[in-house]
C-alpha cells in the first residue's frame, strides 16, 4: 500500500514537471529570438533586410520622405513667385503634380539595389542603437520617443533629394537633407514601454529558460517508472506547446494591426513588418516542433506497445537478424542508435542556413535508420508478446 502511495506521488511529480516545462518551453524559444536580435548583428541583419524590398514598406517610406520634404518647403509659394500673374492661381496643381513626382521618384530609388545596399548599412551601424531602444535608451538612428518606434531616415533623404537635383528639380536644395528630421516610424504604441521591461526580463532569462526546460524533462523522466512514456509525452507536450505560441503570434499580429499602428505606417506596411520581424521566430518553433515530433515517433515506434511492434514487423527484412550482419548490429545497437540520432543532427548544425525542409529530410533519415536498426538488430526472442507503452 505503502509502495502504491508512493508511486502515485511519483506519477505527481512526473506530470507536475512535464506540464512546467511545456509552459515554459514557448517563453524559452521567445527569449532565445529576442536575445538573437538584440546580441547578433548578423542575425538582426537578416532579419530586417527583406523589409527594404517589400514594396507596401517601399510605399510607406516613399509617403513618408515625401511628406516630410514638403513639409519643410512650401512648393505652393515658390511656383507663384516664378509664375507670371496669370498663371499664379496654377501653383496649387503644380505643387500637387510636383508631389506626386517627387513621390514616384523617391519609390523608384527606393526599388533599386541602392537602397537595399543603405538599408542594410543603415541597420548595421544602428544595431547597437536597438540594443539601447530594447532597453528604452533611445540612439541616433533608431529612437524611442511618445511611445514610439523610429529609423532615422535622413541618410536615404539626402540620396532622394540629389536624384531630384539631378532631374532638374532644385526647390529642396535650400534646405540641407541634415537639418530635416525624417523619421519611419514602425510602433506607435503607449505600451512600448512595458514590452521594454518585458524584453529586458526575457533577454536576462534566454539562456536560463532553455537549461530549466531541459532539466525539467531529465528530471521527469528519471522519476518515471515509465521512462518511454514520459519521453513520448513531453515530446508530445513541447510540439503542443509550439503549437500554441504560434496561435499566439496569429493572434498578436491581429493586435498590432488594430491597436498599435501608427498613421505614418499603413496596414499593409504593418502587417508585412510583423510577418518579416517574427519570421525567424516562427521557423524557430516549427524546428522545435518538428524535431518533439521526430523524438516522440522514436520513442513510440521502439517502443513494446502492440502497434509498435506490428510495425517493426512489417518493415523488418525476414532472416535478416540471424545473418552475420544482423547480429553485429545487435551487438552495437545502443551505439548505433546514438548514431543514426547525432549524424543527422550533426548534419544539421553544421549547415550554414538550414531551411525546414532540409530538418524535415534529415529527421526522416533518422527515423528510417532507427528502424532499419531495429528491424536489423532484434532477436527472435525479443518479438516476444506485445504489451503496453513502458
Amino acid at each position: 500500500m505503502a509502495e502504491k502511495a508512493k508511486g502515485y506521488r511519483h506519477h505527481k511529480t512526473v506530470v507536475a514537471l512535464l506540464v512546467i516545462a511545456c509552459v515554459l518551453a514557448p517563453i524559452a524559444g521567445t527569449a532565445i529570438w529576442i536575445n538573437n536580435q538584440v546580441t547578433r548583428t548578423d542575425s538582426y541583419v537578416r532579419t530586417v533586410k527583406p523589409l527594404a524590398s517589400d514594396p507596401h514598406i517601399q510605399a510607406a517610406i516613399a509617403a513618408n520622405l515625401t511628406r516630410t520634404l514638403f513639409a519643410n518647403v512650401d512648393v505652393a509659394a515658390r511656383a507663384r513667385e516664378v509664375l507670371p500673374p496669370r498663371a499664379k492661381p496654377f501653383a496649387p496643381a503644380i505643387a500637387s503634380g510636383l508631389h506626386n513626382y517627387v513621390q514616384q521618384a523617391t519609390a523608384s530609388f527606393l526599388a533599386s539595389d541602392q537602397f537595399q545596399r543603405l538599408w542594410v548599412e543603415l541597420n548595421t551601424r544602428a544595431h547597437k542603437q536597438l540594443v539601447k531602444l530594447l532597453t528604452g535608451k533611445g540612439g541616433k538612428l533608431v529612437q524611442t520617443k511618445n511611445g514610439q518606434v523610429v529609423i532615422d531616415l535622413a541618410p536615404a533623404l539626402a540620396i532622394v533629394e540629389q536624384r531630384l537635383h539631378d532631374r532638374g528639380i532644385n526647390v529642396f536644395d535650400r534646405i540641407p537633407a541634415s537639418s530635416i528630421r525624417s523619421t519611419f516610424v514602425i510602433v506607435d504604441s503607449k505600451q512600448l514601454e512595458q514590452g521594454q521591461r518585458g524584453i529586458r526580463l526575457l533577454k536576462a532569462l534566454a539562456i536560463a529558460l532553455p537549461l530549466i526546460v531541459l532539466a525539467l524533462i531529465a528530471a521527469a523522466i528519471a522519476l518515471s517508472q515509465r521512462r518511454r512514456r514520459t519521453l513520448l509525452q513531453a515530446s508530445l507536450g513541447i510540439a503542443a506547446s509550439m503549437a500554441v505560441l504560434g496561435v499566439l503570434l496569429t493572434i498578436g499580429r491581429s493586435i498590432y494591426l488594430d491597436q498599435i499602428v501608427g498613421p505614418n505606417l499603413p496596414r499593409d506596411a504593418a502587417s508585412a513588418f510583423y510577418d518579416v520581424l517574427v519570421h525567424y521566430l516562427r521557423l524557430g518553433l516549427r524546428i522545435v516542433a518538428a524535431v518533439a515530433l521526430v523524438v516522440a515517433a522514436v520513442a513510440y515506434l521502439t517502443g513494446p506497445s502492440k502497434s509498435a511492434v506490428a510495425i517493426r514487423g512489417r518493415v523488418r527484412w525476414e532472416g535478416a537478424a540471424a545473418t552475420p550482419f544482423g547480429r553485429w548490429v545487435a551487438e552495437r545497437k545502443n551505439a548505433l542508435r546514438a548514431g543514426a540520432i547525432l549524424l543527422p543532427l550533426a548534419v544539421f548544425l553544421l549547415w550554414s542556413s538550414p531551411s525546414l525542409t532540409v530538418l524535415i529530410v534529415l529527421a526522416v533519415i533518422a527515423v528510417v535508420l532507427l528502424l532499419a536498426i531495429e528491424a536489423l538488430g532484434r532477436t527472435p526472442a525479443e518479438y516476444g508478446t506485445p504489451t503496453s507503452v513502458t
